[in-house]
């Protein structure tokens, strides 16, 4: 027994082909009917051939009928049929187990398919076999590959019959290489598909070869149970093939289980269908197993027989010469269709380039007009835009020449006539020769003339700026001087009214700006401080660098009269109503916060107001400062 074990059991393989499934010899027999009656012909004959060559359960048969059917089919030069009788030939030969045959005519049916487009579905049976065969040479490499590509092109169809059929060969590929997880995912998958179509004899495999899993997982009873079940379900049907394997694979089960006798009577049945109906593989198998078994209960003559009979046949289905041929056959197969499909691809190439050449000049013409029609479009667009910027531009500049001219006439008329009016007193003092009451009106002209001449200056300033001709020289200006030269300016006026004007400065730094008009945005801050502050007030400049964020603070504070909240939002707008008399009495273009409001944003900073009526005003510049 423990011998028996050591030299091991030969499991012999199982594989379903799609002429398996056709096997009905009482419809064979019906359709030889026909024939013997002589009314066939055309296509209708070629039919019933191909049918009887499917149908018969005999390989001779099948080849006799299969060869008929290739004589007519080259007759009528019928390609269908022509490769359906190399499809059955081949299996003729499968199983009578000339496997270099049956490769060779598949190979052939294959070749003469491929690159046709109505025959791929057809390439689906024809791979199928051709893994069959692989698998009955013991080759699991390419019965695997010839069963994917098997079910690749089956997935995608209605065939549902040959997609299960194809499940289940190709999960029992898998059993043979030993991995029974991914052969029972492919059973699952066939079952439920084979239950839909109701295919008895497709159900009897699935239980069949589920069995022969759950031998290899070692529940032996429920494999024995469910083999007796699936041959049970294939006898009705005549099919020997499956019959003949299953006995087989029952009386190895027995063989492991020592059970020597049962296994002699299932491998026995095995070995007469097998005989009876010349297919060798299973002939091969049953042989093996009677050997191993009357060689366990010590029956020698009888085991040397089968013995003899067993390499006698495994010697004429698959040996060295064999496999060397089915591999090669493989190989000119793939070169053969690698060839085709290089044809095809020089065929399309040049269609492809034809296509490719008309619909790039099309495609050129239809970019040429789009570029015109873009071009047109967009220069029409820029066109209108430009009018209607330039009208938007001639409203702003007539708006803002009305209310420039409506300052003016507001604004300067004051000055003006206080000066024509000092001028009428100054000559009455002369003429009386007061020399004393006549100086006092000079000096009190000269400030009329000065404030005069601040507001000519911003606006001939405000003018420049506007017209874009303001020139803008940015350069590292001192704080420091900044803030002398400002409070030196402004110190009479701010005596004048007896106000404390002083600036808190922390630190000295540089400013990165523009001399001239930073000093007009101080000068008219300082100004207007100065203006909007009563007698006894305060003005004070505090100013400090913040290296962080690369700017410098300057702030101008005053406790003023302050402004409402209406007139903030104002502030920075043109507009008559901004000019606001001081608390002297000091007149005003106002032109002097517009002047700020543009040159800070002129000099890249921001401008901010605090301001709360009575209690004053803050005003808090932000510029860049000079780099380092």
């Amino acid at each position: 027994m423990n011998v028996l074990k050591k030299i091991g059991l030969l499991i012999s393989f199982f594989a379903l082909s799609y002429f398996t499934f056709c096997q009905n010899q009482a419809k064979a027999d019906s359709l030889r009917g026909l024939i013997e009656k002589g009314e066939l012909e055309g296509e209708k004959e070629l039919r019933v051939y191909y049918w009887l060559s499917s149908y018969s359960s005999s390989p001779e048969d099948v080849l006799n009928y299969a060869n008929e059917l290739l004589k007519l089919a080259e007759t009528a030069e019928n390609l269908e049929y022509k490769l359906k009788a190399y499809t059955n030939i081949g299996i003729a030969h499968r199983l009578m187990g000339d496997l270099d045959e049956a490769l060779e005519y598949q190979f052939k049916c294959a070749k003469e398919a491929i690159g046709k487009e109505e025959f791929i579905p057809f390439m689906a049976e024809v791979y199928s076999e051709i893994s069959t065969c692989y698998t009955q040479n013991g080759d699991s490499e390419n019965a695997l590959l010839y069963g994917a590509k098997t079910i690749q092109l089956l997935r995608g169809t209605s065939r549902k019959q040959e997609l299960a059929l194809t499940l289940l060969n190709f999960g029992y590929d898998y059993y043979l290489v030993g991995e029974y997880d991914s052969a029972m995912a492919y059973y699952n998958e066939a079952e439920p598909i084979l239950e839909e179509i109701d295919m008895q004899v497709g159900l009897a495999y699935i239980i069949g070869n589920r069995a022969l899993v759950y031998w290899k997982k070692g529940n032996a009873e429920k494999a024995k149970k469910d083999i007796m079940l699936a041959i049970e379900m294939l006898k009705p049907i005549g099919d020997t093939y499956g019959m003949a394997d299953y006995y087989n694979q029952l009386s190895n089960i027995l063989i492991e289980e020592n059970a020597y006798n049962q296994a002699i009577e299932y491998a026995l049945k095995s070995y007469d269908f097998a005989t009876s109906e010349e297919l060798k593989e299973q002939a091969r198998d049953a042989s093996k197993s009677l050997y191993l078994s009357y060689t366990a209960i010590g029956e020698f003559e009888k085991a040397l027989n089968f013995q003899t009979q067993y390499h006698s046949l495994k010697d004429s289905i698959q040996n060295l010469e064999t496999t060397q041929r089915l591999a090669n056959l493989r190989t000119e197969f793939e070169v053969g269709r690698k060839q085709v499909e290089v044809d095809r691809l020089i065929e399309q190439k040049k269609s492809n380039q034809i296509i490719m050449i008309v619909g790039g000049i099309l495609l050129v013409l239809f970019i040429c007009l789009i570029i015109i029609i873009y071009s047109f479009l967009k220069t029409k667009n820029r066109l209108n835009r430009k009018l209607e910027e330039q009208k938007n531009s001639l409203q702003l500049l007539n708006s803002t020449k009305d209310k420039f001219f409506s300052i003016i006439s507001h604004d300067l008329r004051g000055p003006v006539n206080t000066l024509s009016g000092l001028v009428t007193v100054s000559k009455i003092y002369m003429n009386e020769g007061t020399k004393e009451q006549t100086m006092d009106m000079i000096d009190k002209m000269e400030h009329s003339i000065g404030r005069l001449t601040k507001l000519l200056d911003n606006l001939l300033t405000w003018a420049l700026q506007q017209r874009g001709h303001f020139p803008h020289m940015p350069e590292p200006l001192s704080i420091r001087f900044l803030l002398d030269d400002m409070t030196d300016m402004f110190q009479e006026m701010s005596q004048s009214k007896n106000i404390k004007l002083d600036y808190d400065l922390k630190g000295d730094f540089q400013l990165y700006v523009d001399r001239n008009t930073a000093s007009t945005i101080l000068r008219n801050l300082i100004n207007n401080a100065i203006k909007f502050t009563p007698n006894d007030g305060h003005v004070q400049i505090i100013a400090e660098a913040d290296h962080d964020k690369k700017i410098g603070v300057i702030k101008v504070i005053d406790n003023g009269v302050g402004m409402s909240e209406e007139k903030l939002q104002h502030l920075f707008k043109l507009n008559e109503n901004n000019s606001t008399k001081g608390t002297s009495g000091e007149t005003g273009l106002g032109l002097g916060l517009q002047l700020v409001y543009d040159f800070v944003k002129l000099n890249k900073g921001k401008v901010e107001v605090e301001s709360e009526e009575s209690k004053g005003t803050k005003f808090i510049i932000t510029l860049p400062l000079s780099p380092e």
